[in-house]
């Protein structure tokens, strides 16, 4: 039984994304075949699903890593970064999904995984591909177009079992790496593959081509190694918690960078930073392009002509836009107000249920979630909680307290592997006493949540639960690549109910008696809404009484 053949009509004609496909088309058809005899093992269905998460972070890397080497606009790759962490969020929640004796319908998860295949590969990479190879027809070469990929080996055979052909796949796919690693080495714009520590800032320099030695006056030997901080010049460090958040949330920064060149003199240049899998580990890429002056010459040179000379677009003058940048309470900064944000900010990682802070402590500083989700619960003497606000990517919280002073009035829980930006109570509040925009964003922003406070309030005093439910659900809905309105449940359903201030069995009868009336169809934690008027005229039915 074999679901796809690998034919050109799946070719992108780009050789290292052509191999991770093919490898992923033949995982498909061992699975396959393995279901058309039995279903899958508890310990078979982990496998598949550890394999799935390093494929995608691995081949979603990749085409990352050439989107940047290649000089694509962020607004493409941010676009293409979000399909991709869409999937992986996907995979994740499979994942997190399995308990000791985990339950999985393999059939079900092999009719998402070639239907996610198929649009992805001939959808999605298929207009990167296009793109990839407009911008460096002249070089094509690099992107190792129209090599055979025949010789990838095969996984699906009968001599193989399943756990053998993942170890196949998993085998192949981490040989591809070494291609990614070529494409940047023959790269004609400076390039450094760099190593980050735990605390996601750069360490050390892993890879670097000739362009890169030249750029900053070493042999590339010499640069094997080296502290990326003595490369990008001591004050760039304080700008990595911020330029790192800009990279998990949108898949790429793009700006200016400090950079330390011949004989050490500090300059700027203009950079493009994405993440790519390297062992098994993240590691970022950063494609230089043309220096644009001596230190200081940057800020002084108008903006239309510091373009030209970066290389880059308008939008990316400057220190460039980032996650923080682009939030309301510090979009109208001055550049110098922002740097000062920016260099008392640092990143935090917590792991699933890890707290964050406890009600009643002390407000120390303001967070920003970059990736995964945190909850804002409250609870009383005898143990019981509530949840109050679940905070998702690009979101603040502990600001009220923050610019208010006094002590966290709920308690801060990580709801899955969390990136949090933390900005000190104490920039905050030098902001709140000398800028002025500052502060009119700051009221803006918290007579915002007020509003949105009172909203909570009159839903969960004057809405049924239904209505509530329904309400949720349409919310979080967007229209997806089948041009099917669908759901993404925000947490799991736990979590959601005691945001509603429901029981989780009320809300499971509630799902249960939408979806044999047809007006949902849930898998895991998304909601297929077949019609969206419909299920308006239900609520309004609920609401009648």
């Amino acid at each position: 039984m074999q679901l796809l053949a690998w034919s050109d009509a799946l070719k992108t004609h780009i050789d290292v994304i052509d191999r991770q496909h093919r490898g992923l088309v033949d995982l498909v058809n061992a699975t396959a075949a393995k279901l058309a005899d039995e279903a899958l093992s508890a310990e078979e269905v982990r496998l598949l699903l550890g394999y799935l998460k390093e494929y995608a972070e691995i081949h979603f890397g990749t085409e990352e890593a050439l989107m940047a080497l290649c000089g694509l606009p962020p607004g493409y790759a941010n676009r293409h970064h979000q399909n991709h962490a869409r999937f992986l969020a996907h995979v994740g929640d499979m994942l997190d999904g399995l308990g000791d004796d985990p339950v999985v319908d393999g059939r079900q998860l092999l009719a998402f995984l070639g239907d996610w295949l198929i649009r992805h590969i001939q959808g999605e990479d298929r207009g990167l591909a296009q793109r990839l190879h407009a911008a460096r027809l002249e070089a094509a070469s690099a992107l190792g177009a129209g090599q055979p990929v025949g010789d990838v080996p095969a996984v699906s055979g009968p001599e193989y079992s399943f756990a053998d052909a993942l170890a196949l796949g998993s085998a192949a796919l981490h040989e591809s790496e070494a291609q990614v690693l070529a494409l940047v080495e023959e790269n004609e714009h400076a390039a450094l593959v760099i190593s980050l520590e735990s605390s996601l800032m750069p360490a050390k320099v892993l890879h670097a081509n000739a362009a890169a030695a030249a750029l900053l006056g070493r042999d590339v030997e010499g640069l094997i190694g080296a502290p990326a901080a003595t490369l990008l010049g001591a004050g760039q460090s304080g700008r990595f918690p911020v330029l790192m958040s800009e990279v998990l949330v949108s898949g790429q920064f793009e700006g200016l960078l400090d950079y330390a060149g011949p004989g050490g003199k500090l300059r700027k240049i203009g950079a493009r930073v994405t993440y790519m899998g390297l062992h098994g580990q993240m590691v970022i890429l950063v494609v230089f392009d043309s220096p644009v002056g001596e230190e200081g010459a940057a800020e002084s040179a108008p903006e239309p002509a510091l373009a030209a000379r970066a290389g880059l677009g308008v939008a990316s003058l400057g220190p460039g836009r980032t996650v923080l940048s682009r939030h309301p309470l510090f979009v109208e900064l001055t550049r110098s107000e922002l740097a000062g944000v920016e260099r008392a900010s640092g990143l935090i990682r917590l792991g699933k249920g890890d707290i964050l802070y406890r009600k009643g402590e002390h407000a120390t500083d303001l967070f920003m979630v970059i990736s995964g989700q945190m909850a804002l619960a409250a609870s009383n003497d005898r143990g019981a909680e509530k949840i109050l606000d679940i905070v998702d990517p690009q979101q603040v919280f502990g600001e009220v307290e923050v610019l208010t002073g006094g002590a966290y009035r709920t308690t801060a829980r990580s709801l899955t592997q969390t990136v949090l930006l933390s900005i000190p109570a104490a920039a905050v509040r030098k902001l709140q006493a000398s800028s002025l925009r500052f502060a009119r964003a700051a009221v803006e922003h918290i007579g915002k949540r007020l509003l949105e406070v009172k909203g909570e309030i009159e839903a969960l005093t004057l809405h049924t639960a239904m209505e509530r439910i329904i309400d949720h659900l349409l919310e979080h809905a967007t229209v997806n690549g089948h041009g099917i309105l669908e759901a993404m449940l925000p947490a799991q359903k736990q979590v959601i109910a005691s945001y509603l201030n429901l029981s989780p069995p009320t809300l499971s009868r509630a799902f249960q008696q939408l979806g044999d009336a047809g007006l949902i169809t849930v898998s895991r934690r998304y909601v297929t809404i077949p019609d969206r008027e419909r299920l308006l005229r239900f609520r309004a039915q609920e609401a009648a009484g």
